[in-house]
């Protein structure tokens, strides 16, 4: 059993000099080669490891994996011909110029762009989970329980928040009638926000 622990940390844990961490090397220009010339091969090694990692994901949207390595040959001929250095390149002005000729390849880029630089926010909802799920309310279904976090997750700052709209949405889906005076009431209500907001101005 220690043995399968170790096995499993290893894994988990590897070295970031090879693996799917280092094929991340690629979408990183300060990393490409200064000519044209010594960039033929450039990437193809890091571009298949992804390729490979991520094929489910680019699959179930559509993604044609299969033309990603052509793809990434046209994209280095068109980067190189370039006027702009590549150090000063981004990847939101590939995507800006090149998204018709290498729509599967940017595809791949902006997943490994989106990948997170910490955890940090994965703490934060472990955190926020701690909150909700007490002793009190730990019999909370699954689906109960990702509601009350997406709630608390993103929603805005209580003194960002308005209520106005979320009152409507609650009194106009309601089967039979609630309160009988109710959308008068929230009617005055924003008819004396716009008259602040008109003085405001």
């Amino acid at each position: 059993m220690l043995h399968r622990l170790i096995e499993s940390m290893t894994d988990r844990f590897q070295d970031d000099s090879v693996g799917v961490l280092c094929a991340t090397m690629l979408v990183n220009f300060t990393n490409w080669p200064e000519s044209g010339d010594e960039a033929a091969d450039f990437g193809d090694t890091e571009l298949e490891t992804l390729v490979d990692h991520f094929k489910p994901v680019l699959e179930t949207f559509g993604i044609h994996v299969e033309r990603i390595p052509d793809q990434w040959t046209v994209l280095k001929v068109l980067m190189y011909q370039e006027p702009q250095s590549l150090q000063k390149m981004s990847w939101f002005r590939v995507n800006r110029g090149h998204q018709q000729s290498c729509p599967d390849l940017l595809a791949l880029v902006d997943l490994v762009l989106s990948f997170p630089a910490s955890t940090a926010e994965c703490e934060r909802g472990f955190n926020t989970m701690k909150q909700v799920k007490t002793d009190c309310w730990s019999n909370l279904k699954s689906d109960t329980l990702s509601d009350l976090l997406i709630a608390q997750l993103s929603s805005p700052e209580i003194r960002e928040y308005d209520p106005i709209k979320a009152w409507m949405l609650w009194h106009k889906d309601s089967v039979r009638s609630r309160k009988p005076d109710f959308m008068d009431c929230a009617k005055r209500v924003i008819a004396v926000e716009s008259e602040e907001s008109d003085e405001e101005v």
